[in-house]
């Protein structure tokens, strides 16, 4: 099971600006004039002009700094993972693989454990734990606009629908540590909501249906670990899997209607449907070698997972229905922890 936690924080910055006016120049000097032969009045002193008061300005409100912003990702599904390739063995940051042309991006983040990447619904954003201090984070695709979103225990974030909340696990408040619960916060890292909290249960790796109907999470309230559904307020908890063995990773399919899943100590890859839980379970893999961690493709025929099948933790990728195995990624590093980008 997934060490269980939370956090929250965001900055805004405002810019001021301000004006002033010129001063008015003064009046010029009468000039002397010759005296006629005759004595006449003397001559009547000009009035200095008038200052015709300029009208009043208005300063400025103070306008709000807009945050950076990137656009929508048109371009082929691209897979976000955990690695550690790089010149540490012993760092563990995100990679972006192009599946498309086998290409490999490092998003550089900082941190020496940054695990679980979730694409946001559009594309534009990651949102990942960091395990060193377990908070949440979000970041760019192209590596920019880290931002903190928690600043207390936090795991395993996933996007709401709309792109506008986080679902996650954490045991920072009432709860046994270790033993967490499930919370709803803003990206922003605002409004933070407990939406479940069974003390004596570790609820956890909750993960939001694409239509925003329920969310599924992995329960150890029955004994054993298994599928839960409830509704996005955490209420009307019913069981999904009834299975002798413990369930973990589970993630919805793009229509929300099916779930592939792990289960077993190797690991096995399983789907389930939904409205018929009992009658349409479909077992992929069946082998000794440990499979776990799938996504689906955004098109919803493809299935991206980690295993250890090739003597080393890779990338690997296979058809709904189990065939067409491919390995994706081939090498020493550990890669894992895969997220199928919208």
């Amino acid at each position: 099971m997934k060490q269980p936690i939370l956090t929250m924080i965001i900055i805004l910055s405002l810019a001021l600006s301000a004006c002033g006016g010129a001063a008015q120049p003064p009046p010029a000097e009468p000039t002397d004039i010759l005296p006629p032969p005759t004595e006449t009045p003397p001559p009547t002193e000009t009035p200095p002009p008038t200052e015709t008061p300029l009208p009043p300005t208005e300063t400025p409100l103070p306008t709000e700094t807009p945050s950076p912003t990137i656009a929508a990702y048109e371009g082929p599904p691209l897979i976000a993972f955990v690695s550690n390739r790089g010149d540490d063995p012993n760092r563990f940051d995100l990679y972006i693989l192009d599946p498309e042309a086998s290409e490999i991006t490092a998003l550089n983040t900082g941190f020496d454990l940054a695990i679980l990447p979730s694409w946001s619904p559009d594309g534009r954003m990651i949102a990942f734990a960091v395990a060193e201090a377990w908070n949440l984070y979000t970041i760019y695709p192209d590596g920019t606009n880290l931002t903190q979103v928690t600043d207390f225990s936090s795991n395993n974030p996933d996007w709401s629908p709309d792109g506008s909340r986080l679902v996650f696990q954490s045991d920072h408040q009432n709860e046994p540590e270790d033993v967490p619960d499930i919370y709803i916060i803003e990206a922003s890292g605002e409004n933070l909501v407990e939406i479940l909290d069974v003390p004596e249960a570790a609820d956890y790796g909750a993960r939001w249906s694409p239509d925003g109907n329920k969310i599924l999470f992995c329960s150890d309230r029955t004994g054993m670990i298994q599928l839960f559904l409830m509704n996005p307020d955490g209420s009307e908890v019913a069981q999904l899997t009834n299975m002798a063995e413990a369930v973990e990773n589970g993630v919805w399919s793009p229509d929300s209607s099916k779930i592939v899943f792990g289960a077993g100590d190797t690991g096995d890859l399983y789907i389930i449907e939904v409205d018929d839980p009992e009658g349409s379970l479909i077992r992929l893999t069946e082998d000794e070698f440990v499979d776990m961690n799938p996504s689906w493709s955004s098109d919803g025929q493809k299935i991206v997972f980690s295993s250890n099948r090739s003597g080393n933790w890779d990338l690997w990728m296979m058809n709904v229905d189990g065939t067409d195995l491919v390995q994706l990624t081939d090498d020493a590093f550990f890669d894992g922890l895969p997220d199928w980008s919208p």
